[in-house]
């Protein structure tokens, strides 16, 4: 099965965890290359005892942003035309990698968007979020130029060189994300001021609806699936609003100047205009 024509890339940061479950997963069908951060733990170790390619990924000033310069490193390194952009807290079902091998043969489809079922909170039997990713594509028809944070870059193909694949179990990556509140609101805070950087370096304003409509969305986005999850449901739908919020206020406080020590110098002079009744 190794003559698939396909790379399996796989990003990671100290996973030593979860990075055996995706490399057995998936080193039967083609060569696994591990991109990692600078893990600290025994990520290196595990990959390559199980087969697997490691290589540091090249200096970036943004980890959460793929880039060409990344991509370029990548396309350096492998032999084969196709790529699987993911990460080990996913796993690939076997009748969809089948279905992949068969499109590659076929020599139709360039780009393939596979569905994806995100899980959350230990809840295994109902996903928590349905989606679409493009995780399979030939390494020549995406350029990650100008790449945005959750971006897959920009697709240089026609329209009729994508397969979008049916939203069934049978062709759907599992997603387990591991997440309690903690974790989550730490990491979040993360992207969201990663995402609210990029925002105003484009040149995107603060603006109410926009803060509004993208927390209903996201609510709305999550609870769709999850609210047969019950209460586990609900409390991941609003958290993701809660994330949605995040990058809002964090884009507003970029916009108008809004930190620590500006806070800190209107609080001073406030101060001293109390002060000055006791002189």
């Amino acid at each position: 099965m190794k003559n698939n024509n396909i790379t399996f890339v796989l990003f990671t940061l100290n996973e030593e965890k979860r990075v055996s479950y995706a490399i057995r997963n998936l080193i039967s069908y083609g060569d696994v290359m591990i991109m990692d951060a600078g893990s600290t733990d025994n990520t290196k170790n595990i990959a390559e005892r199980l087969g697997a390619r490691f290589f540091l990924r090249p200096p970036s000033d943004n980890l959460q942003v793929e880039t060409q310069q990344n991509f370029e490193f990548i396309k350096k390194n492998i032999t084969t035309d196709w790529v699987y952009w993911g990460f080990v807290d996913n796993l690939v079902p076997k009748s969809l990698l089948e279905k992949v091998v068969n499109v590659i043969q076929e020599e139709k489809y360039i780009y393939i968007f596979v569905p994806l079922f995100s899980y959350l909170y230990g809840m295994t039997d109902v996903p928590m979020l349905k989606s679409f990713n493009p995780m399979f594509f030939r390494k020549d028809a995406i350029d990650f130029t100008d790449n945005v944070m959750h971006g897959m870059g920009k697709f240089l193909g026609k329209k009729n060189q994508i397969l979008k694949l049916p939203s069934s179990k049978k062709y759907a990556v599992r997603h387990f994300s591991l997440y309690d509140v903690n974790k989550f609101v730490r990491n979040h805070l993360g992207y969201a001021n990663e995402e609210a950087v990029g925002k105003f370096a484009r040149g995107k304003k603060f603006a109410v609806w926009l803060m509004l409509g993208a927390m209903i969305r996201y609510f709305i986005l999550y609870y769709k699936y999850s609210f047969r999850n019950g209460a586990k449901g609900l409390m991941t739908a609003l958290l993701y609003a809660q994330f949605r919020l995040l990058v809002y206020v964090k884009l507003y406080e970029i916009e108008h100047n809004i930190n620590l020590d500006t806070i800190e110098a209107s609080f001073v002079e406030a101060k001293e205009k109390i002060l000055k009744e006791f002189e």
